[in-house]
């Protein structure tokens, strides 16, 4: 009888720890929601926003955007992309490509409707480059979230915010 108690809290234990393990996270913000989950040495995102334009999300240490990660996703035509950026100073960001880099990105899935666009991926949970942030579990940063009316990437937000996030 003390066995199979035994098998019973080591089985409920580790259903537990995978359950945190998987547990996703969101934040909503000004009609923006974000929301994150994490599987194996990936952490999935989910981004979406009332516009049929880009969608942004980025991670900082501080509130700046000097410095920040930027995740930027549209649907164009049906083809989506999230395209990874890093800030060099206000207004001066670059694709990860352009510095040398290759993109991290994967699982991209999503879509626009009803003026909402919808976008999901996946990327590494370690820093690939110093371009990049390390998006470990329980790391903390400043998330940039942003979206705009237009696909086109150099156009301008239409709301822009940040809140602090424990990923």
């Amino acid at each position: 009888m003390k066995k199979l108690i035994c098998i019973h809290l080591i089985l409920a234990f580790c259903m537990a720890c995978t359950a945190q393990n998987t547990a996703e996270k969101e934040i909503v913000k000004n009609k923006m929601k974000v929301s994150w989950h994490y599987e194996g040495d990936r952490i999935f995102f989910e981004m979406s926003a009332p516009t049929d334009g880009w969608v942004t999300i980025g991670f900082n240490a501080t509130s700046g955007i000097k410095g920040a990660y930027l995740l930027m996703g549209n649907v164009v035509k049906g083809e989506l992309q999230v395209v990874e950026h890093y800030t060099l100073s206000p207004g001066n960001y670059k694709t990860i490509n352009s510095l040398g880099e290759t993109s991290q990105v994967k699982d991209i899935k999503g879509e626009e409707n009803s003026n909402r666009t919808t976008l999901k991926f996946s990327l590494p949970i370690k820093a690939n480059s110093k371009y990049q942030k390390e998006l470990s579990e329980g790391t903390e940063y400043t998330m940039i979230m942003a979206y705009s009316q237009e696909d086109d990437f150099e156009h301008h937000s239409i709301m822009r915010t940040s809140a602090s996030v424990k990923l």
